[in-house]
């Protein structure tokens, strides 16, 4: 990468913006698109160099918008095509000689961040270095300028030029579903799309721009935030380097959590309104029981810490507790050897119609969590509880809970194991609490009621016999006053419980 001699302008090689998939990968959270896809257009397009400009230095006469490609994750597969989103483009900014034009991405995703910077590398304009949020967002109206910003024209025209939609708004339209809704409407109606548009919207000038980053409807330098990421992958020590630029992201008051280590055990997606899947994962403590679950419907997920028993002779992960839920960042990271070029992954590598999901059962998966506070809108937040709750609903679970900050889900968190040993009979294995601060006393209850000051103390690992059809909860508590978050898991009442490989 390069700079202009006083830091406005930098330009992207071809390098630069492989690494910006792979960080974006990362950061879309399990959405954004497959990353070979992006990788694919990028390599297809001829682009070499992209220059990036922050919103604070664009020039005031520069005309911009937001382009973006639409895709089902089958159908980008099967057609690998970013055209449909140049010619929108093309066809509302006009750019040719002597124009300064501008392309805004609308996220950080794979696809959705990719297809921008070639859109601003074929046309000779500026790729703007700030996004109104730094992941992947399921719907318009969770990410674009927080619906504060009039969005005016929807141009949306095929691959070949030809006019699928073109649509004004008045000013005071600024809901951003209003823009899905009409994408959704005109995918429908023209079926011979299959599944792959595009369309560009926002017209605005530099000095637009700036008035909306001046109010914080932008994050700053979130393309070369992922950047970085990709580029941190290539190193030795990335995983430390990644944590360390996530935490340097967010500051003081926030931090990242390494939340699990393990290897994919099975995966089941299936297809409704759109794909939802659950992965279940085992830890790479061969002495531990732990595991995780994940809901997901592309970066609409619910982490679950799970514990493995054997039921009925079947391996079986019960759910313990959430870990981290959107719109809070569950990010995966292999820690040994690169997916398709990189240590970032989606979920859709999970399944064989997208991925490899035998590589990822012998291959380790690292969990980091961090917080996205930009996204905690009441309005976002019932956005990914509805997603989630149809997700979970799709495997015949729910969650009864609503958001929980992960801040909250991981301080004072209880960790509940049952450890392997070789040659133990099954009244010999036990189920152990342990809490992160010595400092604090766990007390449980087997009743389903909240543990409180008056509850059992845990003292000593307890009997799986005695736990068996019970629901376990347990808590930290620091003194008289100041108490951790409830974990909970509820045995099955189903036999002799022992540890439980997955299979």
């Amino acid at each position: 990468m390069s700079k202009s001699g006083d830091g406005s302008i930098a330009q992207y090689s071809s390098d630069d913006l492989h690494d910006f998939i792979e960080g974006a990968t990362f950061l879309a959270t399990g959405g954004g698109g497959p990353k070979d896809v992006a990788h694919d257009f990028l390599n297809n397009s001829g682009v070499t160099s992209v220059n990036v400009v922050s919103a604070p230095h664009v020039p005031d006469e520069t005309v911009l918008a937001c382009a973006a490609e639409v895709f089902a994750p089958s159908a980008i597969e099967e057609k690998k095509d970013y055209q449909a989103a140049l010619k929108s483009y093309e066809g509302l900014v006009s750019p040719g000689p002597g124009k300064l034009t501008g392309v805004i991405p609308g996220e950080v995703g794979a696809i959705n961040g990719i297809v921008p910077a070639i859109i601003a590398g074929l046309t000779n304009s500026c790729l703007i270095a700030d996004t109104q949020t730094d992941r992947a967002t399921s719907e318009m109206d969770m990410g674009l300028f927080q619906n504060r910003v009039p969005y005016y024209y929807m141009n949306m025209l095929n691959d070949k030029g030809e006019t699928i939609l073109k649509k004004s708004y008045p000013a005071s339209d600024k809901d951003a579903m209003t823009l899905e809704q009409d994408v959704i409407a005109a995918m429908k109606a023209h079926p011979e799309l299959k599944g792959i548009g595009g369309f560009a919207t926002y017209p605005m000038t530099g000095r637009d721009l700036k008035g909306y980053y001046s109010q914080g409807l932008l994050q700053p330098n979130t393309f070369d935030y992922a950047r970085r990421l990709g580029a941190y992958m290539r190193e030795p020590d990335f995983e430390s380097k990644i944590f360390n630029a996530i935490q340097n992201r967010l500051g003081t008051s926030y931090s990242p959590y390494r939340m699990f280590k393990g290897y994919l055990a099975n995966v089941s997606q299936v297809s409704e309104n759109q794909d939802y899947g659950v992965a279940d994962f085992i830890s790479s403590d061969p002495q531990s029981s732990l595991g995780a679950r994940v809901y997901y419907s592309n970066e609409n997920m619910i982490a679950f810490h799970t514990l493995w028993v054997l039921v009925r002779t079947v391996p079986t992960p019960i759910e313990i507790s959430p870990m981290a839920i959107g719109p809070d960042a569950i990010c995966y990271l292999l820690t040994s050897d690169p997916f398709r070029g990189g240590y970032s992954f989606t979920n859709e590598a999970f399944t064989t119609a997208y991925g490899d999901p035998d590589f990822f059962k012998t291959h380790e998966i690292e969990m980091i969590g961090f917080p996205e506070p930009t996204l905690r809108r009441p309005d976002l937040i019932a956005n990914f509880k509805r997603e989630i709750t149809a997700t979970m609903g799709a495997f015949g679970e729910t969650w009864q809970g609503g958001y929980i900050p992960i801040e909250q889900l991981q301080a004072g968190r209880i960790t509940v194991d049952i450890p392997r040993s070789e040659g133990r009979s099954e009244k010999d294995f036990k189920l152990t609490l342990s809490g992160p601060d010595t400092d604090a006393v766990i007390r449980y209850t087997l009743d389903g009621k909240e543990p409180d000051m008056n509850a059992k103390q845990y003292t000593a690992p307890l009997s799986l016999g005695d736990l068996a059809g019970k629901p376990l909860k347990a808590r930290p508590f620091y003194g008289n006053d100041f108490f951790g978050m409830t974990t909970g898991v509820h045995l099955p009442d189903s036999g002799p419980l022992v540890p439980g490989m997955a299979p």
